[in-house]
């Protein structure tokens, strides 16, 4: 059986009428799929945006936290800057009026 010009035209049409319905298939699953991936992808940027701003909160409450500390051993420092001058001053007065000689080592 051998197939003519006929044969072969009518299995091309065939063919292509099979592709085009298959492409049509394509194009309406790939649309249908489509939202459900973008949508898919969306949640999931949206909940990493939303761990990226809880993480940038979360740095500035520790850069207060941070601040706040060293400050707080800024005024430590000064504070005992202040009393040093304090305790030598004491100990000046006490050599020169009573001829003590305060040490806190030997």
């Amino acid at each position: 059986m051998s197939l003519t010009k006929q044969d072969l035209k009518e299995i091309s049409g065939v063919l292509d009428k099979r592709l085009r319905e298959t492409e049509a298939g394509f194009d309406e699953k790939l649309i249908r799929y489509q939202g459900a991936i973008i949508e898919a992808v969306d949640f999931r940027f949206q909940k990493v945006e939303r761990e990226i701003s809880e993480l940038r909160q979360e740095l500035r409450n520790l850069a207060i936290t941070l601040d706040n500390f060293v400050k707080m051993m800024t005024d430590y420092k000064e504070e005992f800057i202040i009393l040093k001058a304090e305790v030598d001053q004491i100990k000046k007065v006490f050599k020169e009026k009573f001829g003590v000689e305060i040490a806190a080592q030997r």
